[in-house]
């Protein structure tokens, strides 16, 4: 734990480029399988910004009869909000299966990717109410992007694998 807050300090140190309103974000995905978190059809993290290239991340994702929490580190090779090649490495921990018959499964992970910024029309704006019969209110997503690539997995019983994945991620 305390090699974490060290690791976020010096994040923090080194994150000149990003104005403190935007250190933290958050995100969702929905696809096949995450670069995050290798269990996941629908996912969402939180995100903490060290500068225009790199994040830390945490996340919980779901998909049926699994879900699965995951943390780690994102480094883009250009700008996060272009087109980029991405590398990703973390850790996670699954629950295959029913409450009855299940399993857990954790590991690390290691993914190369692609991340191909999505401009279209579709749904570039979310809708909300900050309360029920409150004021709708709009805002504009920071990044839509499609990320498709490859992780590498090892797992807390010594078995290794792969596995592709392709998702949209949205930012806000």
């Amino acid at each position: 734990m305390k090699k974490l807050i060290f690791i976020l300090m010096l994040g923090s140190v080194y994150s000149q480029d990003i104005s403190p309103s935007d250190k933290w974000d958050s995100s969702y995905s929905f696809g096949l399988l995450s670069e995050k978190i290798p269990v996941s059809f629908i996912e969402y993290s939180r995100l903490f910004n060290i500068n225009k290239h790199s994040e830390f991340y945490v996340a919980i994702g779901s998909m049926i009869f699994a879900t699965g929490v995951g943390s780690g580190y994102k480094y883009y090779f250009k700008n996060k909000f272009t087109s980029s090649i991405f590398t990703s490495i973390g850790s996670h921990l699954s629950y295959l299966g029913t409450a009855d018959m299940g399993m857990t499964i954790s590991g690390v992970s290691i993914s190369s990717g692609y991340s191909i910024i999505y401009k279209g029309k579709l749904g570039p704006k979310i809708t909300y109410r900050e309360r029920f019969g409150g004021e709708l209110k709009e805002r504009e997503y920071k990044k839509s992007a499609i990320n498709i690539g490859i992780s590498f997995i090892y797992m807390g019983d010594n078995s290794i694998g792969a596995y592709p994945f392709m998702n949209l991620e949205r930012r806000l």
